[in-house]
């Protein structure tokens, strides 16, 4: 346990004799939509993660973000999972190192994460009302709908982080599990907890530009 958040060692499955380079690491950042995963993705990218080029505000890359596929290959799971392993191929030729931001990973993390190249899991758990504002204050409903709506995507919310805590158990790889709560009230602990687990960049400036990422509010903090 470090002293901001959890470090999940996993667990190799003895039938997998696929020899891992111990340099060679990909990290997956996930958890609820406005929970967080960009504030923490920005700071894991100080951290020497390379997350993509030409990123969105949202730090979301347009090739592992299931919202920009198209509906063809959203209901084709074999053109999905193929689509998804050409991406992670290509990037594994450039990259020793590197990885990508997306919330809703659950969608689809099972049916990749094994040939994902020694995948290291990042997610992020934030209090459930505050991730439900922002999606609240965008809905627009009859007024007779309204009063349910709150309770409606709270409960999404605490249904993806169950799903996220579950798929952590079953794939058993090594997993930072953090509070974005925790993040923001002691940013320098959890710099220092993150950095550990990626185990890259540990100089005094690659920490403090890290630490700088950990600003509340605004789409910083989403």
């Amino acid at each position: 346990m470090f002293s901001s958040s959890l470090f999940l060692h996993g667990l190799k499955a003895e039938s997998d004799s696929t020899t891992v380079d111990p340099n060679q690491k990909t990290f997956i950042v996930f958890g609820v939509p406005r929970g967080g995963t960009t504030m923490i993705a920005r700071v894991a990218e100080k951290l020497g993660v390379c997350l993509g080029s030409d990123l969105p505000a949202n730090y979301e890359d347009s090739e592992f973000n299931f919202d920009k596929l198209s509906d063809a290959i959203k209901k084709d799971q074999e053109r999905l999972v193929s689509t998804f392993f050409a991406a992670i191929n290509r990037r594994n030729a450039m990259h020793d190192v590197w990885g990508w931001k997306y919330p809703r990973a659950h969608r689809y993390l099972p049916l990749i994460i094994n040939q994902v190249r020694n995948p290291h899991l990042i997610c992020v758990m934030r209090d459930p009302v505050a991730s439900s504002l922002r999606p609240l204050s965008r809905k627009r409903m009859p007024k007779g709908g309204k009063r349910y709506l709150p309770a409606r995507i709270i409960n999404q919310h605490l249904m993806y982080q169950q799903k996220n805590i579950a798929l952590i158990d079953e794939f058993k790889r090594p997993t930072f599990l953090c509070s974005y709560e925790k993040a923001i009230l002691d940013p320098p602990s959890f710099v220092a907890d993150l950095s550990t687990f990626i185990d890259l960049r540990k100089d005094e400036r690659s920490l403090e530009e890290a630490k700088q990422q950990i600003r509340p509010g605004g789409y910083i903090g989403a």
